[in-house]
């Protein structure tokens, strides 16, 4: 169903026309254009929230010098303050980008509803109706599955992070340090444990190989594991199966979808990393000038960030190696 496939792309299906035939480089390039019309907006939305949790830090570190340590020494009526106004600001960052990394992943769901089964049936009418229905439920099995982890346990787990890290900063208390770190754990352990399953089962069943330019391979992997935080190891060991079957996908309604779930994943992608490095950045400066637990509090929430990053990228990666797995029945 064509038509059904165009309305549930909507406005990220980069102006490709199934139709009138694919273009990989156009829809691509759409892609890069919308991200660059994107990419200021985003930026000074990331750069206003830095500049605030600076003056913050600053304002807390002259309050401190000023009036002396007030209460006890880890309980300061100061640093209560200034971790207050830290989550003030976080707040509502956290909520709008969870928000979007939840949509995404949503939509991401949705449209696999209605390509996988496209994309089986075709499979199935070039005679490999087995194999077609066998990785389409494989790959449904395992996006309900993660989704609904990500919904009612890693979401929630990430706000408990953030309070954690919020406790730590404002009493020092260690154990609140520690349970942030077996949250954090939790969730990337969780999250690497399915795409591993998933990978797995289709290597098991042969239903991923193949080889991809070694230097388009290498150069990928390096930029997934260096920019894409938190799962950005699993998430480029992953690169070499998209890569290998990204060759056989043109003219065929894989490219599609391949371009409409980037399209999805684009806006926050862009959001949550850049978000991820301006409060990474506001650690690191801050740090300069103010104790290790306020700095780390700035940092943490920038991890909460890549947490989700991490989520959205996950279940991108499953269902571009599902289409790149839906393929290579066809084309062996």
């Amino acid at each position: 169903d064509l038509d059904g496939l165009e309305r549930a792309a909507g406005e990220h299906g980069a102006g490709l026309d199934l139709e009138d035939g694919i273009d990989w480089e156009q829809g691509l390039q759409n892609l890069i254009d919308t991200g660059s019309e994107q990419l200021s907006g985003v930026l000074r939305k990331a750069v206003h929230s830095a500049v605030l949790l600076l003056v913050i830090v600053l304002l807390g570190v002259l309050a401190e010098h000023f009036c002396g340590e007030l209460g006890q020494k880890n309980l300061s009526v100061v640093r209560i303050v200034v971790v207050l106004a830290i989550m003030t600001v976080a707040v509502s960052d956290a909520n709008s980008l969870m928000n979007l990394g939840r949509e995404a992943i949503r939509g991401m769901q949705t449209f696999a509803n209605i390509l996988l089964p496209t994309m089986t049936a075709a499979t199935a009418a070039m005679g490999a109706p087995l194999s077609a229905t066998a990785r389409q439920l494989a790959t449904l099995l395992f996006s309900d599955l993660l989704i609904n982890l990500i919904d009612f346990l890693l979401l929630p787990l990430v706000y408990a992070y953030l309070a954690t890290c919020a406790g730590y900063a404002a009493v020092g208390n260690d154990g609140l340090k520690r349970i942030g770190k077996l949250i954090k754990g939790v969730v990337t352990g969780v999250l690497t444990t399915v795409l591993i399953l998933f990978i797995g089962y289709l290597t098991i069943s042969g239903a991923i190989a193949g080889s991809s330019d070694a230097l388009t391979l290498k150069a990928t992997k390096f930029a997934m594991t260096s920019m894409v935080p938190v799962v950005g190891k699993i998430l480029s060991d992953a690169a070499e199966t998209v890569l290998a079957g990204a060759g056989i996908l043109r003219s065929t309604v894989g490219v599609f979808g391949m371009i409409v779930v980037l399209g999805i994943l684009l806006t926050p992608f862009l959001q949550l990393g850049i978000h991820y490095l301006a409060y990474k950045v506001s650690s690191a400066v801050g740090a300069t000038v103010a104790d290790g637990r306020t700095s780390g509090l700035i940092d943490g929430i920038g991890d909460a960030f890549g947490l989700v990053l991490g989520m959205a990228g996950s279940c991108a990666v499953l269902l571009l190696i599902s289409i790149v797995s839906a393929v290579t029945v066809v084309v062996r």
